[in-house]
């Protein structure tokens, strides 16, 4: 039987990254610490992860551009080292793809459904990401685009309900830069880098799908800025609406600032808005994650039909979720003070950067022996 040929168009991954991307983090404040220049640290994020990724994820895809990031480690660094490697990241994806599960879990209860138990959602949202999984990586990339559309959608009334609300003062995100750049570089570093701009390492294990090899790199980096900027619009929204200390003390300042909003006493309560944007960007970041760990768990053991590994990862992905902290208080903990420093630059910033330079030595010592052997 042959084996069918998958893959991802442009637009198609432009969407799905900018769905990635935003995942829990337009509910959850980022860079708030930096009060009303929180939008700043969004920004200077991008930036740098832009940087980062078009000159090494970028330089590792063009050394191996039809190989998943668990492949070419073993080409880099050999076989027995490059297979150890690409399990840690299995372990990583799974890892990160139950707190992306629990932070959807934890949300939900938090918003509307404290007495719904946390078992339930889990496994209604893994179930949902299981089964468009297993319709494969082009059906899921196709999924979406069209979420992305209703999202923009979705953005687009926002920004209209913000600009005719009298609710709203943008005179409150000023003054710009009113204490320097300390406050960012000390909101940046390091959760405003590793969330949600350094995870894009895991989308290295999709690229090799994408039909149009050559805009890998511009579609992914256009997509990071993009999703930056509606990042950067629910913080001028949590900020105008809120104002600074509200907004950096509320846990979930998007579902605070829209419950507020009303015009003229007919669009108002618009707390379901939220809770839309929060189970479709949730179900890309969790399936994403999920994704990845399946491919790299198929590619390291050899499984032929990697649609065969969505039960029982998923099954691993929530069972996990719902012991991976007793409390919110103790998942976002570990979540932002110990996560960012012992797993996510490690594994999004200095691994990488290793694999790349000795892609490169490797690469030099080849041409240099072909040139010879001419």
């Amino acid at each position: 039987m042959k084996k069918t040929i998958e893959y991802i168009g442009p637009i198609h991954l432009f969407a799905w990254i900018t769905l990635f991307q935003l995942g829990t983090a337009v509910v959850i404040p980022v860079g708030m610490d930096a009060k009303q220049d929180a939008w700043l640290v969004t920004l200077t994020g991008c930036l740098i992860g832009i940087l980062f990724f078009a000159i090494v994820s970028g330089g590792l895809y063009r050394l191996y551009p039809s190989l998943m990031f668990t492949t070419y480690t073993r080409r880099i660094i050999g076989p027995f080292l490059g297979w150890l490697l690409g399990f840690g990241y299995l372990l990583y994806f799974m890892y990160i793809a139950s707190r992306n599960t629990r932070d959807f879990i934890d949300l939900l209860t938090a918003a509307a459904y404290d007495a719904t138990p946390m078992f339930a959602l889990g496994v209604f949202m893994l179930i949902a990401v299981g089964y468009i999984i297993s319709l494969g990586i082009e059906v899921y990339a196709r999924t979406a685009f069209i979420f992305f559309l209703m999202c923009c959608g979705v953005f687009m009334f926002i920004i209209l309900l913000v600009i005719l609300s009298d609710l709203s003062d943008f005179h409150r995100i000023q003054p710009i830069l009113g204490e320097g750049w300390k406050p960012i570089w000390k909101a940046l570093l390091p959760t405003g880098l590793t969330f949600p701009f350094g995870e894009m390492i895991v989308m290295t294990m999709f690229l090799p799908y994408l039909n149009k090899k050559y805009k890998a790199v511009r579609i992914t980096t256009g997509a990071m800025a993009f999703s930056a900027v509606l990042l950067c619009i629910a913080t001028f929204v949590n900020i105008s609406v809120l104002g600074v200390e509200i907004a950096s003390r509320a846990t979930f300042p998007l579902f605070t600032s829209l419950s507020r909003l009303r015009l003229a006493e007919i669009v108002q309560r618009l707390d379901s808005v939220v809770l839309f944007l929060l189970i479709i960007t949730s179900f890309f970041k969790i399936g994403t994650f999920m994704f990845a760990s399946i491919l790299a768990a198929s590619d390291l053991f050899k499984v032929s039909n990697y649609k065969t590994l969505v039960m029982p990862i998923g099954v691993i992905v929530l069972l996990t979720s719902l012991t991976i902290a007793g409390n919110l208080t103790e998942h976002l903990k570990e979540g932002l003070k110990l996560v960012p420093y012992y797993m996510h630059l490690p594994l999004q910033f200095a691994i990488p950067i290793c694999l790349w330079l000795i892609g490169l030595i490797r690469r030099g010592i080849r041409n240099r022996r072909s040139a010879a052997s001419s």
